[in-house]
């Protein structure tokens, strides 16, 4: 099955809309892949459709799974004076996706913590709202705006929650396979990485590269691939340039997790489950480790030197 191709399983015609005889809904692929306001009501049905007619959902069920537990469209177009008084259906999605990260960072702690998996045991609560929250709050805000997230259905549905949760909690799950205890710091791939590391990385790798390709392939079918590519690279050598030419820049996986999860912003069922599973691993990052630096101990002697902090004295500097 070609995976950006609409063909019958996805109709844009919503699963109860033949029997009652209502005017079906325009195809999708006439519209503006951007034009995504135009396209979530037809994508819902099309969701909705496949899980009903090729997984042979039960209609309730796929309404269920495909349909948001709070509206976005929840609080009414009220207006005063010719003014909006309530936020915006883009804000609530936005919202939604701050409460159900931080809600997930919180649960997925105490997860690991219970079932005795790695853990960074000196981050408590009160450091994390101290050091940390403010820069999570950030990177929710760069994902939900540079995923294209405010264009799509609120993340309060279970085909898009679900992966979310098994991305939190799957980068702790390989903490059982011993060969991927490390981490891609210049020094541990030189020094620590086994025949087994290097199996593991490249097998990743491979199935990256299979989802790169897929959404070029889509991308180039919708007339946006080079507008994407410049995305990625503008994104990229933003993030990463400034930092890549020192040994001390470890590129954590929440960090990853952002850099490749923003650009897998496709409309299509699979893309957008792949998306909510990177930022899955994000969060999985932030609660188990915390959102440590990218230049880890440089970082924390610039600051110290920087700020002239009276514990940075000439012992530190020996």
């Amino acid at each position: 099955m070609d995976l950006g191709e609409t063909h019958d399983w996805t109709n844009p015609a919503l699963p109860d809309s033949a029997s009652s005889g209502a005017t079906s809904k325009p195809s999708s692929k006439s519209l503006h892949p951007d034009d995504d306001e135009s396209l979530l009501e037809v994508m819902n049905g099309q969701q909705r459709d496949f899980l009903n007619k090729r997984l042979k959902f039960p209609l309730p069920l796929a309404r269920f799974v495909t349909g948001n537990l709070l509206p976005d469209e929840i609080l009414p177009d009220f207006r005063l004076l010719g003014q909006s008084i309530f936020p915006t259906k883009e804000v609530m999605r936005g919202v939604k996706f701050y409460v159900v990260t931080f809600a997930l960072i919180y649960g997925i702690r105490n997860y690991v913590r219970e079932s005795k998996m790695e853990i960074d045991e000196d981050l408590t609560v009160a450091n994390f709202k101290e050091f940390y929250f403010l820069p999570c709050l950030c990177d929710t805000l760069v994902y939900f705006v540079l995923g294209r997230l405010y264009k799509r259905r609120g993340c309060d549905c279970f085909n898009l929650f679900l992966p979310m949760v098994l991305g939190a909690c799957f980068m702790s799950w390989l903490s059982y396979i011993p060969a991927l205890n490390t981490s891609f710091k210049a020094s541990s791939i030189q020094n620590q990485w086994t025949t087994e590391t290097w199996i593991y990385s490249c097998s990743l790798t491979a199935i990256v590269f299979g989802f790169v390709i897929a959404l070029a392939v889509i991308a180039a079918k919708e007339g946006i691939l080079f507008g994407r590519l410049v995305e990625f690279v503008a994104v990229s050598l933003m993030a990463v340039m400034p930092l890549a030419s020192s040994p001390e820049f470890h590129p954590h996986h929440w960090f990853l997790a952002i850099l490749i999860g923003v650009h897998i912003n496709q409309r299509f069922w699979w893309s957008l489950m792949l998306q909510s599973f990177m930022w899955g691993v994000y969060i999985n990052g932030i609660a188990v480790y915390g959102r440590d630096g990218l230049m880890g101990c440089d970082e924390v002697k610039y600051r110290a030197e920087n700020l002239q902090c009276s514990f940075y004295d000439d012992d530190w500097r020996r």
